[in-house]
């Protein structure tokens, strides 16, 4: 394999994809150049990139990791800066959607670009290959489609699309780098229209819009029916055509049309004359504040199909869905719903036959494999569950049979399975290949990735119960699994990680605290806290309190290297494993804080004591301590959440040498490389230090700062009780002097402020108002 490498990257538009992926490569730590249109205003020439930039810094959710790398894209114009792309590693093409202007930027590239620069076009409609077609052979061995979803930041799926020119090299080099540095999960499809994602996506919306606008269910209706309860994503169908643009939805349709002449289900894509109305009225969606649903004075309104205004939602209530909401499985609740004799029935099974039929169908076309479609629909447009795993789920052989009662021709793909003797596509981490015609290992998501799932396939936890796990990754690593219903640290998952430093210290060289779910940790659980205060069994909670703090600490001083790997919402405890851990491999969609006073609490399981560590360790000569105590102080009493890993380096939640990756499947991975490094490094847990404390001094500024805000109003009475105990942590206390202390007397100091806040009826009312509303309680 000829060897590649990306550092410098030009993108070329700076429209919202543009931009958006000129802001991804930043957050990826490549250097980037973005080039648009030469402005007519003499004293501007970039004005068209500067302008898309400060909107992409302004957009939400934000494209940038943080704020400040909007500074990191240098802007220039087609005309002056065009030779800016001799330096380029990857250009990527990302202008208007007309065939004869990208060829004719093609050209331009062909001159300028140095050999080895890949050229790749993010066109979500045009042919790829006819794009290159008048370039050289060289030129077009370089050149594929790489298809990001927006926005390119959040969204997993990119569809990479190589030509019949396309060198393998490139195509493999590009799935790896997209994958590994961008994070992305990669789709490898044929050069058809809409490629994947867009051509099945599209069609599932357009064939449920006639349920709408023929009034047979309301949108909102259609939305819960076609939501998480069957296995789509939380924002259904109507919810994710506003959020896409449904002009976007009406253009893509449109470009389809006639680019699929052979396409059996073609019709489908001629959307209903009241949804081209609504498009031509301006109600396109999210961005316009007016699609299916608009709101309007706090409310969700959704639209009329009749009379296209806005009126309130109802709720659709029926047995079938309440008996549904019983099970658990989606699989088995989809079955469920699908097969009930009703209007719900009759209109999921309508639906999933129109949808099982067409994905089936589009194998070959559009792709050799029915893994490539359902990752594209769970990676692009969120499903839970893809196309073929549908067919799974309501049985191929009982889809068949009712097909052929409904007179339905049964499309060869799943004859040929049948035929072949199989009844599913998915069975024990197989997948069915049809090239093949048997079952091949499902490839990993990401090369070289480490899932729990997979460590659990391979051997027997070394220590399991309801809460936790402990597994042997292997290498001498021990990988502690978090399995609480949203990951919360309850006391049996506390207790299993304190026992489990025991067993890695016997076993095991290294530990890393991990696991597959969406979210590393939300905290400790306030149910258990809250019925033990309740029932007056105040000995538990001080025990509780204690055994979360001791073990959070002894992660750090234990004595062999403790690497915590966390993503998505890691909250409360979940910020205080990873403050004592030796080292953080964090994914970079990190949102991260220790937000205990919105429940009338405070950091107790060492948080508050390791900020203030972190805010003095950055103390440097004669320089005035109390603005970095203040910092903290905010981050803790503001409840402060990082909008990405980046951000949370900036808060003191990561230090500056923590490592951030892309890729979450690459996660667990990572951290047991690291985990490794630091053995190979010869790993000693570090000793006990002294803190810096300012005593009184800190203490009356940090009050003084509190009278303020609840002055104006920004903050209410409880709010300044809860801040004050935790100045009274980060100022060590009221002493007289400034001085250094044992962490243990800081500890202490917190667990004493904590037990004073469970003491407190405002902080259950807090506690009570949560765990029911899902909100905080401003008391």
């Amino acid at each position: 394999m000829k060897k590649y490498s990306i550092r410098k990257v030009a993108v070329l538009g700076s429209g919202v994809m543009g931009s958006q992926i000129a802001a991804h490569c930043i957050n990826a730590g490549l250097d980037v150049v973005m080039l648009d249109l030469k402005s007519d205003d003499p004293n501007r020439p970039n004005k068209t990139a500067e302008e898309s930039l400060q909107k992409a810094s302004r957009m939400k959710p934000a494209p940038f990791g943080l704020p400040e790398f909007a500074k990191r894209v240098e802007t220039g114009n087609f005309e002056d800066d065009f030779d800016k792309l001799k330096e380029a590693d990857w250009i990527c093409e990302v202008i208007i959607e007309k065939m004869d202007i990208k060829k004719e930027m093609m050209s331009r590239i062909e001159e300028i670009r140095k050999p080895e620069t890949i050229v790749s076009s993010n066109t979500s409609g045009l042919p790829i290959g006819e794009i290159s077609e008048d370039c050289t052979e060289d030129f077009k061995a370089h050149f594929l489609g790489t298809h990001f979803f927006n926005p390119p930041r959040y969204m997993k799926l990119l569809e990479v699309i190589p030509t019949g020119h396309t060198s393998d090299d490139v195509t493999e080099y590009m799935h790896r780098f997209c994958e590994k540095i961008l994070g992305k999960g990669v789709v490898i499809c044929k050069d058809t229209p809409n490629f994947i994602a867009n051509r099945v996506g599209i069609f599932s919306i357009a064939n449920i819009m006639p349920y709408f606008f023929n009034k047979d269910f309301r949108a909102e209706e259609i939305d819960l029916l076609t939501g998480t309860l069957t296995g789509y994503s939380k924002a259904a169908t109507f919810r994710t055509a506003d959020m896409a643009g449904l002009d976007v939805t009406n253009h893509v349709a449109k470009n389809l049309y006639p680019s699929i002449p052979d396409d059996e289900m073609r019709g489908t894509f001629k959307l209903p004359e009241k949804f081209q109305k609504m498009v031509d009225e301006g109600k396109i969606g999210n961005k316009a504040g007016k699609g299916f649903y608009s709101k309007q004075k706090g409310e969700y309104l959704v639209i009329n199909p009749e009379t296209l205004e806005y009126e309130s939602q109802q709720e659709l209530e029926d047995p079938v869905l309440e008996e549904a909401n019983r099970i658990k499985d989606t699989a088995e609740r989809l079955k469920f719903l699908v097969n009930s004799e009703d209007k719900i029935g009759d209109f999921l099974w309508n639906v999933h036959r129109d949808l099982l039929l067409y994905a089936a169908n589009r194998i070959p076309e559009i792709t050799d494999s029915p893994l490539s479609i359902d990752r594209a629909m769970q990676w692009g447009f969120n499903w839970q569950l893809g196309p073929f795993q549908r067919w799974d789920a309501l049985g191929i052989q009982d889809v068949v049979d009712r097909l052929k009662k409904e007179n339905r021709d049964i499309p060869p793909l799943i004859t040929e399975l049948l035929d072949a003797g199989f009844t599913s596509f998915y069975k024990d981490g197989k997948v069915y290949d049809p090239q093949t015609q048997s079952m091949a290992e499902i490839p990993p998501e990401a090369q070289g990735e480490i899932k729990v799932q997979q460590l659990r396939k391979s051997k027997a936890p070394v220590m399991e119960n309801d809460s936790a796990a402990l597994h042997d990754m292997g290498d001498g690593v021990a990988l502690f699994e978090f399995k609480t219903r949203n990951a919360t640290l309850g006391a049996e998952l506390v207790q299993s990680l304190y026992k489990s430093l025991d067993l890695v210290k016997q076993d095991f060289e290294a530990l890393v605290i991990s696991h597959d779910g969406d979210n590393f940790a939300f905290g400790a659980n306030l149910k258990e806290a809250l019925t033990a205060k309740q029932k007056g069994d105040w000995e538990s909670v001080v025990e509780a309190v204690n055994s979360f703090q001791e073990t959070a600490v002894a992660l750090r001083y234990a004595p062999f290297p403790v690497v915590s790997a966390p993503f998505g919402k890691t909250l409360g405890g979940g910020v205080e494993f990873c403050l004592y851990s030796d080292k953080v491999i964090a994914h970079h969609e990190l949102y991260m804080g220790l937000v205990e006073v919105g429940v009338g609490l405070i950091p107790a399981g060492g948080g508050t004591t390791e900020l203030l560590r972190r805010a003095m360790d950055k103390l440097e000569g004669e320089a005035d301590p109390l603005p970095f105590i203040r910092e903290v102080f905010k981050t803790i009493g503001m409840a402060k959440i990082s909008e990405s890993a980046h951000l949370a380096k900036d808060l003191g939640y990561l230090r500056d040498s923590d490592t951030i990756v892309m890729n979450r499947d690459l996660l667990i991975k990572t951290a047991k490389q690291e985990a490794l490094n630091l053995l190979q490094a010869g790993y000693r847990s570090p000793a006990d230090t002294p803190v810096k404390v300012l005593g009184k001094t800190a203490l009356a500024a940090m009050k003084l700062m509190l009278h303020v805000m609840h002055e104006g109003k920004f903050i209410t009475d409880y709010d300044k009780v809860v801040a004050e105990r935790v100045a009274y942590v980060l100022a060590g206390g009221d002493l007289s002097e400034e001085q250094e202390v044992p962490e243990s007397y800081l500890l202490k100091l917190e667990r004493d402020a904590i037990l004073e806040c469970l003491q407190d009826d405002r902080t259950l009312a807090r506690m009570e108002h949560m765990l029911k509303k899902g909100k905080p309680l401003r008391n």
